[in-house]
């Protein structure tokens, strides 16, 4: 009784805990319509200003009450000056501006804070235990229960019993009614936006005595909030609630008594939620959906475009032999991402379908490779070719589900489903090593050639990267491909004049996932080990972030924003430990001034007429 009892009592606290990050989440999505990865950050950002406070002033209390203000003001300012402006542009150019906003954080607490885990002593007065019939609890946990509850009742008193409230209410159900009966709708976004922050902020530093405090924390909230607010309803203070009791008091239930499967079972709730009523259980429908991003006008190959596609093939093909090894197997990696990056923009910037769980299918497409090789003994060429076969299959299923949805339900559905899939190589640690990942033997030989050798591995990864092109390139310019693009164009057009969308969506998920799952086995052979880092949905951001970087629906796009993101990744960070910051500062610049890629903007400019040169 005395375990079961406790338990409860710790699902409770967790359940607070989500619920301070989740009400503003779940706030600003429901009067905004914004999505925000960044969310996460603002609780750790939270958290370590308070850290800051209280080593100043040696007072818990004042650090809780004075942490959320610099963070909200952040958060702010970051509502006023870079989302403001995409509110337009729907849904994914949000999520990939917060997304590379979590970068920018990350690496200050990182710089700022170090990067080991800090400790945060709760207050004198709240360090002692309570005696409750059986048991005998922690003061401060009891504390946090006591503080979630108020925060949900002061909430509810404000937006249904205060004037602001009403015209919160108001813009949720119509903004430019809201406007027109003379609310400040700009205003009343920013005070929104800086409550879900300082809500966050709030939970960050309540947190800090009993979850610590370290670099990596934002991840490990955004997602669980996530979860309640997709099960909850985006936009619903009542849903956010009840969802994060729900998910606090399952997950740690589960961990006391399925620990290999409490991970597992949460999100497939998710996914059966999503599947079941997309908007949740008491979510509002927005009645415009995530628009697709911009893309790059089509163009028409001629003569000058397959000569000068033939100068660049000739110096991929003279490069390995200017350079040392490094650099050879630097290029190499950059085509085997490249491959991936053009998978996902088959299904982004070709089909408008905007996925946010693309590394399971790299994921499988590896473990496949890697787990027949290292526990079957099977050749690596047969375990590509078998990991091509698990990557479309999974797609399959995943995507049966998921184009039943559109807009951010089938953003959020990608995510859990991936997320499924992630859980699944973490606990099976029989098969896949779990979170230490899995290694091969040695690599397979390429024509009789050792792997080993760089050269070998380069023109390898390019011979396969070329075909992938190539491949993909001749599908986009059959009917297929013009059955894909149309769908994106306009869905309901194409359905009225007879084709079966859903079905084609369908197919586009599966041959991406394919081509990803392609990707990962190529990987694995590069890279000889694969954990479950490489299917976690950070992966699947980092590949948006390609794609998005050279521009969407262009085939080159990616391949140009997959060199220039593993080139600050691996040459910027031995230059300097501020890698991430500069990555999520240029992808952040992209997306606001470039929203349709640097190849994409390039396809724009007015060239002379004798350096013009638009391939297709």
């Amino acid at each position: 009784m005395e375990f079961l009892l406790a338990q409860l009592l710790n699902g409770l606290v967790y359940g607070m805990l989500l619920f301070l990050t989740a009400a503003g989440l779940s706030l600003i999505f429901g009067l905004m319509n914004v999505v925000s990865l960044a969310h996460g950050s603002f609780f750790m950002l939270g958290a370590f200003v308070g850290l800051t406070i209280f080593e100043l002033t040696h007072n818990f209390w004042i650090a809780f009450v004075l942490a959320p203000i610099p963070v909200a003001v952040v958060g702010i300012a970051m509502e006023m000056l870079f989302l403001r402006p995409l509110y337009r542009r729907g849904h994914m150019d949000q999520v990939l501006l917060t997304f590379g906003f979590t970068f920018v954080f990350f690496d200050l607490v990182q710089s700022v804070w170090g990067r080991t885990v800090r400790g945060l002593s709760p207050p004198q007065a709240l360090q002692g235990m309570v005696e409750i019939g059986v048991g005998v609890f922690s003061s401060y946990r009891l504390f946090l229960i006591g503080l979630g509850f108020a925060i949900a009742l002061l909430l509810w008193l404000f937006l249904e019993r205060s004037r602001l409230g009403a015209m919160v209410r108001a813009g949720v159900d119509d903004a430019a009614m809201a406007a027109g009966l003379g609310a400040n709708i700009p205003a009343l976004f920013s005070s929104i936006f800086g409550a879900g922050v300082a809500l966050a902020a709030l939970g960050g530093i309540a947190a800090g005595p009993v979850l610590g405090l370290y670099p990596g924390m934002d991840t490990d909230i955004l997602i669980p909030a996530f979860i309640v607010i997709v099960i909850g309803g985006m936009g619903s203070l009542r849903g956010a609630f009840l969802g994060s009791l729900l998910i606090g008091i399952a997950d740690t239930f589960g961990k006391a008594y399925l620990p290999n499967l409490a991970l597992f079972l949460i999100y497939l709730l998710m996914a059966v939620v999503l599947l079941v009523r997309p908007q949740g259980m008491f979510g509002i429908v927005h009645s415009h959906p995530a628009s697709a991003p911009t893309v790059a006008p089509e163009t028409v190959s001629s003569t000058k475009t397959r000569l000068m596609a033939l100068l660049v093939l000739m110096a991929m093909i003279a490069f390995p032999f200017l350079v040392s090894s490094y650099p050879r197997q630097l290029v190499a990696e950059i085509y085997v991402f490249a491959i991936f990056a053009m998978s996902l923009d088959l299904l982004l910037g070709y089909t408008g379908l905007m996925s946010l769980g693309h590394a399971a299918f790299f994921g499988l497409g590896a473990y496949t490779v890697t787990v027949l090789a290292a526990q079957f003994d099977v050749n690596a060429w047969i375990g590509v070719v078998a990991g091509v076969g698990v990557a479309g299959l999974g797609a399959a299923v995943i995507g049966f589900f998921c184009v039943r949805t559109t807009g951010i339900s089938f953003l959020m559905l990608t995510l859990a489903f991936s997320q499924l899939i992630y859980s699944v190589a973490l606990k099976w640690r029989d098969l896949t090593g779990g979170s230490d990942g899995i290694a091969m033997p040695d690599r397979p030989s390429f024509f009789g050639l050792s792997l080993s050798d760089s050269l070998t591995l380069y023109f390898m990864a390019l011979l396969f990267f070329v075909l992938a092109y190539l491949g993909l390139r001749r599908l986009l310019q059959s009917p297929l491909g013009r059955a894909f693009i149309g769908i994106r164009e306009n869905e309901p057009r194409m359905l009225a004049i007879g084709y079966r969308t859903r079905a084609y969506k369908l197919l586009s998920f599966v041959i991406a996932g394919s081509f990803a799952g392609f990707a990962g086995g190529l990987y694995a052979i590069f890279n000889t080990f694969i954990s479950p880092d490489a299917m976690y949905w950070t992966a699947s951001g980092d590949v948006l972030i390609m794609v998005m970087l050279g521009g969407a629906g262009t085939l080159i796009g990616p391949v140009v924003g997959t060199g220039l993101f593993l080139l600050m990744k691996n040459v910027v960070s031995s230059y300097s430990e501020h890698w991430m910051l500069i990555i999520g500062v240029v992808f952040i610049a992209c997306v606001m001034f470039f929203p349709g890629g640097i190849w994409g903007t390039l396809q724009h400019v007015r060239w002379p007429k004798r350096l013009v040169w638009r391939p297709a």
